[in-house]
């Protein structure tokens, strides 16, 4: 039986990103940044992304899930954190399914203990160990994988000058200053379709991955619309994406490029068919040139979601549920 996959690479909106209550460096608040291509790029962490996914399943309530998160109290809570209700041929919250969990239960002695034990024989004492008294893990793998989202633009070291607001306080600096930075992102996700307990889950990632809620930088969160602009996806059997981070700055034209992409398909390396692409991308002379090539195009985001659901939920009847509910001309279900 094929191991189905669904990949994808996601694009937002040009916007400032700043943080303005997380990591510091002296009274300067900072961006993540990594190294890409050879330059300084600002980043969001992949953990951060996969929180405003699991934070969306519990807004929408549309299934269940395990840890909720109260924003009054910044706590977390479980309807059963060890897991000891998990089947994975049963009824699973949402997030346990996509996401997966580890829960480590140490062991009652950690403790090496010795002892001594009489042999019958002329030999001296001889000294026994006992086996290390072992723990209990109770673990499911992501079916999700979510890469690290990394700004299309380098980083020019954007600065923003400010004073802390109110009565100033005698000895105490009120002056501050936060990195910001005018750019891109864009991250990748695959999900092993197969993986997945209930299918109907994998319709609710997809519209988490459309329409996300506030993703944080850092500690906290910054107004940056996460939401892809332009997105690439891939249904597919094969093991690798090969489209993970297919957009590219280019700086001449102060735009960007997605001629490696366009390559590989030439190439046979990725095939056309598999391939689906929305969103501002396809109004691009990059994008005109994918139709040509036969990849399947939307103009908005939406539409190129749905088509991945159509596509998926052919793949036999336990993957029905994932196909787009219909909807009427006012956009309501039909």
């Amino acid at each position: 039986m094929p191991t189905h996959y669904l990949y994808g690479t996601i694009l937002t909106n040009e916007a400032v990103a700043a943080n303005n209550r997380g990591d510091n460096i002296g009274n300067t608040t900072t961006l993540q940044k990594v190294f890409h291509q050879d330059d300084v790029h600002t980043s969001v962490s992949a953990e951060a992304i996969r929180f405003a996914l699991r934070y969306r399943f519990q807004l929408e309530a549309t299934a269940p899930v395990n840890r909720s998160y109260d924003s009054s109290t910044g706590k977390l809570e479980y309807q059963d954190e060890k897991r000891t209700q998990w089947n994975h041929q049963g009824d699973v919250f949402i997030d346990d399914d996509l996401m997966g969990f580890m829960d480590a239960e140490a062991a009652a002695k950690e403790k090496e203990e010795e002892v001594e034990s009489e042999e019958e024989s002329d030999e001296p004492k001889a000294k026994k160990k006992k086996e290390k008294p072992k723990g209990k893990t109770t673990k499911r793998q992501s079916p999700l994988a979510i890469g690290r989202a990394v700004s299309l633009r380098p980083y020019r070291a954007e600065l923003s000058f400010n004073c802390v607001s109110g009565e100033k306080a005698k000895g105490q600096l009120s002056l501050y200053s936060a990195e910001m930075h005018t750019t891109e992102y864009q991250y990748s996700f695959g999900l092993n379709l197969g993986d997945v307990v209930k299918k109907q889950h994998i319709a609710s990632l997809i519209e988490a991955i459309i329409d996300p809620p506030q993703v944080a930088g850092n500690h906290s969160r910054f107004a940056y619309d996460f939401s892809p602009a332009s997105i690439v996806l891939r249904v597919t059997n094969a093991h690798s994406s090969k489209i993970q981070n297919c957009f590219e700055h280019d700086e001449e034209e102060r735009t960007y490029t997605i001629a490696r992409l366009i390559d590989r398909i030439e190439s046979g390396d990725i095939p056309a068919s598999e391939i689906i692409i929305g969103g501002d991308v396809t109004k691009t002379e990059e994008g005109k040139k994918l139709k040509e090539l036969k990849v399947t195009v939307f103009s908005g985001v939406i539409a190129a979601a749905n088509e991945a659901k159509t596509r998926i939920a052919t793949f036999g009847q336990e993957y029905a549920e994932v196909a787009p509910i219909p909807t009427n001309a006012t956009g309501g279900v039909a």
